[in-house]
């Protein structure tokens, strides 16, 4: 490896740092002003909140492509698996939490919706291909902060859909029998 080389890898991971660093402290501050931070769970909910329902009611379906049931069924897994990933956060670290809210944060905000996620549309009125848009540029960012935030939301959402039995059908796996 050429000193340039090194020299440029260091510079793009400092700049990478700085601009993380930035942006969690601006959504940070902005929940604090807002008053976001201190939000309460929505109702029927023991972690998420209104704002983060939103997003995800979104987004789900996306990551989600090709898995979740078509009709009414649809709805209804979609309903399960936010109550799913609403335990799941529940019980996670407060570091993890805090993120996730910070995440969101981000996420719910006109400004930074549109700065970082390349949404100009609220939520519930983005189209998919908005959405998979999104989701395809955080992914394949040259940020490794946007390309963390985009493994840690899918996860997420694939850990909470793939807890339901809903989802066995779509992995092939047929739950034991029981014999009692």
């Amino acid at each position: 490896m050429t000193l340039q080389a090194t020299a440029l890898s260091r510079r793009h991971f400092l700049k990478t740092g700085a601009m993380g660093g930035m942006l969690l402290a601006t959504g940070s501050a902005t929940a604090l002003l807002t008053g976001c931070s201190q939000a309460q769970p929505a109702s029927g909910y023991v972690y998420l909140r209104d704002a983060e329902l939103k997003v995800l009611r979104a987004v789900v379906p996306s990551v989600l492509a090709g898995t979740l049931p078509e009709g009414q069924a649809r709805a209804s897994a979609l309903d399960k698996t936010l109550l799913s990933l609403d335990q799941l956060l529940a019980t996670s670290s407060i570091a993890v939490g805090d993120q996730i809210h910070q995440l969101f944060a981000l996420l719910s905000m006109a400004p930074t919706r549109i700065a970082m996620a390349g949404v100009w549309s609220d939520w519930p009125d983005a189209s998919p291909a908005d959405i998979d848009a999104f989701l395809l540029r955080w992914r394949d960012s040259r940020l490794e902060l946007l390309r963390g935030a985009y493994l840690g939301l899918c996860k997420i959402i694939n850990v909470s859909w793939y807890l339901l039995p809903e989802s066995y059908a779509a992995v092939g796996y047929s739950a034991p029998v029981r014999t009692i």
